[in-house]
């Protein structure tokens, strides 16, 4: 009873910590540190799908190749950060921006592109780890406690 208690306790604490990461991916505390360097508008050619449970989180994240016109007047083929270019997409322009210069995240060889309209914040990428941390962690000390308490009432009626 006791290790089944300690088990189920470790796994509310690793799926908060894991909820906790997939709003860190989501929220990309690291591209909100960093000026838009260009602009353009993009045109999606293909996209693979990645998940359901993956480095980038959990659900279906989309990694899109597309053909952008930056503002400089030069055609570049990228690959966007994960989920930020859809299949959707497809057939359509859609206004993006490029986040640090010489930065190479995606294994792409071009520097992180978002959506224009996506706003990446440092807040809520860090505080969904430290939120997920406390859910998990408070979840985990709710099982604890509560095995805790059955053993010193099991104590009590043995006296």
């Amino acid at each position: 009873m006791k290790w089944a208690a300690g088990l189920f306790a470790l796994v509310i604490l690793g799926a908060g910590v894991l909820l906790g990461l997939t709003g860190f991916t989501r929220f990309d505390p690291a591209a909100g540190t960093k000026a838009v360097a260009d602009s353009g508008v993009a045109r999606v050619t293909d996209c693979t799908s990645r998940g359901p449970v993956g480095r980038y989180g959990f659900g279906t994240w989309w990694i899109c190749q597309a053909d952008v016109e930056w503002e400089s007047g030069t055609t570049t083929r990228v690959t966007a950060e994960p989920g930020q270019l859809t299949p959707s997409d497809k057939g359509t322009g859609v206004a993006v921006v490029q986040r640090g210069e010489g930065a190479v995240r995606n294994g792409s060889g071009n520097a992180p592109v978002y959506r224009a309209d996506f706003e990446p914040s440092v807040f809520l990428g860090i505080g969904s780890v430290l939120g997920g941390l406390a859910i998990g962690g408070i979840g985990a000390l709710a099982v604890i406690g509560s095995l805790a308490s059955r053993r010193r009432k099991a104590q009590e009626r043995d006296y």
